[in-house]
């Protein structure tokens, strides 16, 4: 892997806007992204002591990649990595991908996203949207169902988390002139028990995307 335009202009707005602490902590984390194709790990060592956040993030079968938070804006959280992706998160949906093969480039109507009020942790929650891709492919209808939320234990960085696991399930609703495929599929999402903070999850995008797991590896370590 190697550094991609994305990346220097990246680095250069660090250079310009941040302290010199910053921008190495930020250099760091994209150099640890760059260890593909193995695994990119961290101790919980490096994770505490790092100033920004961070989270790994798995595509499929692709090694595992360290993603470091570059922006907040109006609500949405931009992460990076070190091979020229970006992802944009909306209280914990995949809202917007930039990099991939096939971008999502917009999530029609998110204020309604049953994930911006996790208090009821989503039973029996429905909500509709529709996503744009890249491809000239816009406006494809999806309805999500929330099921019954379960305790699962977590051990991520040696910690010991009581999770709850929510299951989202996703139904797409495409017209018969759309290219038809299994209409069905499923999201998760785990939960801090205790603090309600979300500390994983693993979403599809579409019935033809792969997976990408998402484990936020800062919230886990500010964990008591």
């Amino acid at each position: 892997m190697h550094f991609k335009p994305l990346i220097f202009i990246f680095i250069s707005v660090i250079t310009l806007c941040s302290c010199g602490g910053t921008y190495h902590a930020y250099y760091d984390t994209l150099k640890i992204a760059l260890k593909e194709p193995q695994d990119a790990s961290m101790t919980l060592e490096e994770v505490s002591q790092s100033s920004i956040d961070l989270m790994s993030v798995t595509r499929s079968e692709r090694p595992t990649a360290i993603m470091a938070l570059a922006y907040l804006e109006k609500g949405q959280h931009k992460w990076v990595s070190g091979d020229d992706i970006m992802f944009v998160l909306e209280k914990g949906r995949l809202v917007r991908t930039i990099g991939l093969d096939n971008d999502l480039i917009h999530t029609v109507n998110t204020k309604e996203d049953p994930l911006k009020d996790a208090s009821h942790l989503f039973k029996d929650r429905q909500w509709q949207f529709a996503l744009d891709w890249e491809n000239d492919e816009y406006s494809y209808p999806v309805t999500s169902t929330f099921g019954q939320p379960m305790s699962e234990p977590l051990t991520i960085l040696t910690k010991s988390i009581d999770s709850i696991r929510v299951t989202e399930t996703l139904r797409f609703e495409a017209p018969s002139e759309y290219i038809q495929t299994t209409p069905e599929w499923q999201n998760y999402y785990w939960y801090d028990k205790t603090t309600g903070t979300l500390i994983k999850s693993k979403q599809t995008l579409s019935p033809l995307s792969e997976p990408i797991e998402m484990t936020y590896l800062s919230r886990i370590a500010r964990l008591d």
